[in-house]
């Protein structure tokens, strides 16, 4: 049924996708609750966004996933990196950091043997921006089709491996041998850089279908009804996602052909004041290409040895929203409050090479469900139609709190955009 489904979308515009949906938690460009007016029947919307970070949290969870912790974005799947899982296949000779290792833990054999002796606790900062564009044209009858496009700028500074081993048998200064010589080999060894890094990039195009319409109701406190539906194919677009640096983020959804759809309702009541709910949904297709996997048990997240051709199966991603919104008596201006959850099922991996194991390769800890609740407030100045006879301009102001999650790391964020219709 999946290999059958073909959905056609044809549109010229120069102009989303979804993290699988944006990274690190930024706003889609067609986000339901930053939405602005869309163009009337004939009319064309060009919009523009600019959000960026100013926070970064992550968020772990406990063996039982029952409870929440508040992490530095790089301990978001374990709270130690485990850097001789990194050589599992490697003999000690050929690496400067066993050699280190077993000579400072008291001959050959001494480091190596314990793993305990290879633990590290990273450290870093990320930031994430966006600038968007979209372009909407009205067909008629409350049908919109857009095109949508994002491009990020991500950067993760501040590395830092702190030893969290057995420090009664080193010094500060073999610690920063062995950390030295660790970074040392994870280039030269395995093509992987253990610092900082910043990627810039367009993510993937998202084109939608759109159906909304008012209804308006003569009732003394229930004034209007408004659903609305959507589809849409998010197009890959986007750069590939890195494999020769730590915490890659990706730009879309890694290379795969994306199906987003959703629907939500609001009401309006008593002129001034509307709440809704809205649900968007997005299903991605298998796809093929390199990615760094685990290979052994004691292997940890950031430092897989090795690149490989895998195919992944994307799980369902799900966003839920409830929102409320409060108009001016003029109607010029809104202000609205509302709260997100998402949740990401568990995807599976499968390695093309017989000779690596696909259930170790499955317990990757970011292949895991994830989650997360946002809450965010916009102010949107939006004028009436007979306010400009030709082109209309409307403005908006967005925030957005990163509030908990479960192997996620979140920012909170501002921006606004800008759109005119004409």
């Amino acid at each position: 049924m999946k290999k059958n489904l073909l959905i056609l979308c044809t549109i010229v515009i120069t102009t989303g996708q979804l993290l699988q949906s944006a990274p690190l938690n930024l706003f889609e460009p067609y986000d339901i609750n930053i939405r602005l007016k869309k163009p009337a029947k004939n009319n064309f919307y060009f919009g523009i966004l600019g959000e960026k970070s100013y926070d970064v949290k992550g968020y772990a969870t406990d063996c039982d996933e029952e409870k929440t912790l508040l992490v530095n974005p790089l301990q978001i799947y374990e709270p130690q990196q485990n850097l001789l899982g990194l050589y599992q296949s490697v003999s000690p000779e050929s690496s400067s950091f066993l050699t280190t290792l077993d000579t400072i833990a008291g001959g050959a054999g001494g480091g190596v043997g314990n793993m305990q002796n290879g633990l590290f606790t990273p450290t870093g900062e990320f930031s994430a921006a966006q600038v968007a564009f979209s372009g909407i044209y009205g067909i008629g009858q409350g049908f919109y089709i857009s095109a949508h496009l994002p491009v990020y700028f991500v950067r993760l500074k501040n590395v830092c491996w702190e030893y969290a081993g057995n420090s009664s048998l080193f010094s500060g200064e073999q610690i920063q041998q062995l950390a030295n010589s660790f970074e040392t080999d994870a280039k030269n060894l395995f093509d992987l850089h253990t610092g900082g890094w910043e990627q810039n990039g367009i993510g993937d195009v998202t084109c939608m279908l759109e159906w909304q319409r008012d209804f308006p109701q003569r009732r003394p406190v229930l004034k209007s009804v408004q659903p609305n539906i959507r589809i849409g194919l998010s197009i890959p677009t986007s750069n590939d996602t890195c494999t020769n640096i730590i915490m890659p983020t990706p730009f879309g959804a890694d290379g795969s052909l994306g199906l987003p759809f959703g629907g939500g309702l609001g009401i309006t009541l008593a002129d001034h004041v509307e709440l809704g709910f809205s649900g968007q949904f997005w299903y991605y297709w298998s796809n093929q290409k390199d990615r760094r996997i685990k290979t052994f048990a004691t292997q940890t997240s950031l430092l897989y040895p090795t690149v490989t051709q895998t195919i992944k199966e994307f799980s369902f991603l799900q966003n839920f929203n409830l929102h409320g919104q409060v108009f001016s008596s003029c109607k010029r201006y809104a202000l609205k409050f509302g709260y997100q959850y998402w949740r990401k099922g568990e995807d599976i991996i499968t390695p093309l090479s017989s000779q690596f194991n696909p259930q170790v390769a499955n317990t990757a800890p970011e292949l895991a469900e994830s989650t997360r609740h946002n809450v965010f407030l916009t102010f949107t100045y939006s004028p009436l139609r007979d306010d400009f006879q030709r082109i209309i301009p409307q403005l908006q102001i967005f925030w957005k709190g990163a509030v908990k999650g479960m192997r996620s790391a979140l920012v909170s964020s501002a921006g606004a955009q800008f759109s005119i219709i004409f």
